[in-house]
């Protein structure tokens, strides 16, 4: 016969739990000193991360896991020129996909250098200028407003965002995922992906490289009229189609080939455009 438990000994235990759930919840922070030109390396396979510029010269960290079965370890170099911030289930304990979850926020001062290495957390990096490789499996990469960065992003079926970004190199290798360039321009611009869609949109100004290259995956481009490039496009086996009005190069390292390929220039042909795929689809067109 089961015996009914008091009401006290009831919300007794409720407030146990509610109390651990808070625990599991509560946000931890850090401040570091990093000397510019530093480095911070970051590791959180679940959760999010999120970087962005800082309102003072320390480094500021804040953490929240998402169940006491993991924790965030940080540690620094005596002279500030690396930080290492690794979030990491507990000895013995085996969380699930949700409580294996770690939110870090990461308030960044100029110039240090940022790597991030994700399974399925998505990366946000906003606002900031240092030097920024980032590694996701799955989750999402996000980065707005960087400028005089050298970028690489590596990821498997994680889409790549990019958008209002400046006078850097950014260099991006991807599986499956789609990868979308907004406003994007630099010394170099170079996408590569095995299936995933490619999506450029702006003047690919700076008199840079861009090159964006798939095996299957379709290429779209959308030009303003006042864009100055030297562009060609190849497919092996898919089409090409363009409706942006370039001028026709009389010389080129290939024979143009209707429906497979083109080649042209827009006003002084300044930067290099070069879009490649072997049975995916590429469109140019006028923005």
């Amino acid at each position: 016969m089961l015996r009914k438990l008091p009401s006290s000994v009831i919300l007794s235990a409720t407030l146990m739990l509610g109390a651990a759930h808070l625990c599991a919840q509560s946000t931890k922070q850090g401040k570091f000193n990093i000397a510019r030109g530093g480095i911070l390396n970051v590791f959180d396979n679940a959760g999010s991360i999120t970087v962005h510029a800082a309102t003072g010269q320390q480094l500021i960290v804040s953490s929240t896991p998402h169940s006491p079965k993991v924790e965030v370890d940080s540690s620094s170099t005596p002279d500030g020129r690396r930080v290492e911030i690794r979030a990491h289930a507990l000895p013995q304990q085996k969380p699930n996909n949700d409580e294996a979850k770690v939110d870090i926020d990461i308030g960044l001062p100029p110039g240090v250098a940022v790597t991030i290495n994700a399974a399925t957390a998505p990366i946000t990096v906003e606002n900031v200028s240092g030097d920024l490789t980032l590694s996701s499996d799955t989750g999402q990469v996000t980065l707005r407003n960087v400028t005089n960065s050298h970028v690489l992003v590596k990821g498997i079926a994680a889409p790549i965002s990019l958008t209002n970004m400046t006078g850097g190199f950014v260099d991006i290798t991807s599986n499956s995922g789609a990868v979308q360039l907004a406003n994007v321009s630099g010394n170099k611009v170079s996408v590569n992906t095995a299936s995933g869609n490619i999506s450029f949109q702006g003047d690919c100004s700076g008199g840079g490289n861009y090159v964006m290259i798939t095996h299957n995956g379709a290429i779209d481009v959308f030009l303003p009229q006042t864009a100055s490039v030297d562009l060609t496009a190849r497919s092996i086996t898919g089409s090409v189609e363009n409706d942006f009005p370039l001028q026709a190069k009389t010389h080129t390292s290939f024979v143009p080939d209707a429906g497979r390929s083109f080649a042209g220039t827009s006003n002084s042909g300044s930067s290099s455009v070069e879009l490649q795929s072997f049975s995916g689809r590429i469109r140019v067109k006028k923005q």
